[in-house]
């Protein structure tokens, strides 16, 4: 018999939304939201890149990233650039607000993944992260 406390999807949803309130609730003194913070966190490690770029690399479609990245530059967290090689489209910068809160932001999501896995052994938490990532790449 099926039992929903035993489906890995339920699981995997109600998991979600535990760690996007952690999150969420985290962000908020910054009023960012977990994804915005996602996009940011991106951003961090490869700066100057266009929307669509961004929207391949945390994997949301062109209407959703549209919203992520008019809401940061709205908040002052990034701004849009001209793009040389290609005149249609603009590039994403941080911007100096953005640097003031990566430390911060960084060790908040490192406090929710640690809070998220704390009963869980060393051991435990690589095979978990192992595979989710197996999960995450299934098609």
């Amino acid at each position: 018999m099926f039992e929903l406390n035993e489906s890995l999807s339920f699981l995997l949803s109600k998991c979600n939304q535990t760690a996007f309130a952690l999150s969420q609730e985290r962000l908020s003194e910054y009023s960012l939201t977990p994804e915005q913070a996602v996009a940011l966190t991106y951003l961090f490690k490869k700066d100057g890149i266009n929307q669509l770029q961004l929207g391949e690399m945390i994997q949301k479609d062109r209407t959703t990233i549209s919203g992520i990245v008019n809401k940061l530059e709205a908040s002052g967290y990034i701004r849009k650039g001209v793009n040389p090689s290609d005149k249609r489209s603009s590039l994403i910068y941080i911007t100096e607000k953005a640097l003031a809160i990566k430390e911060a932001m960084l060790e908040q999501a490192v406090e929710v993944n640690r809070f998220l896995t704390k009963d869980l052994t060393d051991q435990e938490r690589e095979c978990l992260i192992t595979a989710l990532k197996k999960i995450r790449n299934c098609k």
